[in-house]
């Protein structure tokens, strides 16, 4: 086994550390792209009626990506609001017009949450947001 040195470790943990900050500094604009994205297919969607199940995969494929990176990057609401639009579409082939009602206001809801930079359960605003939505937000 070969020594480990202290200080390499702790340079290499203060490099990955401000990578990480970098990084989630910079979530929300590359998060705001896969908003439009979701809100572009939505509105495809509706134009097809609802019933276009290669539409709804593609939603729930974004949805699952902002999903799994909100949390990583601070962004705790966002992973659940991305948890709530993967219910919706997992599995489905269709969304009649009251799911796509729902998928409209958690996108509308994603934006929020981008532009006001909340963070973590995102305070009192994301309680309220989470509220109006019917959604819980997770302990963090």
């Amino acid at each position: 086994m070969l020594p480990i040195d202290d200080d390499i470790d702790e340079a290499a943990m203060a490099e990955a550390e401000a990578a990480l900050r970098e990084l989630a500094e910079q979530y929300p604009a590359y998060a705001a792209a896969d908003v439009d994205q979701m809100a572009f297919t939505l509105e495809a969607l509706r134009s097809s009626g609802g019933a276009d199940a290669g539409l709804v995969g593609e939603l729930h494929g974004v949805a699952h990506n902002i999903k799994g990176q909100g949390a990583a990057f601070g962004y705790d609401l966002m992973t659940s609001l991305g948890e709530a639009l993967c219910l919706l579409t997992r599995d489905k082939s269709a969304l009649d017009p009251g799911a796509m009602a729902s998928v409209a206001a958690l996108i509308d809801a994603c934006r929020v949450v981008l532009d006001e930079r909340l963070v973590g359960s995102g305070g009192a605003y994301g309680a309220q947001l989470s509220a109006n939505l019917g959604l819980a937000l997770k302990a963090a």
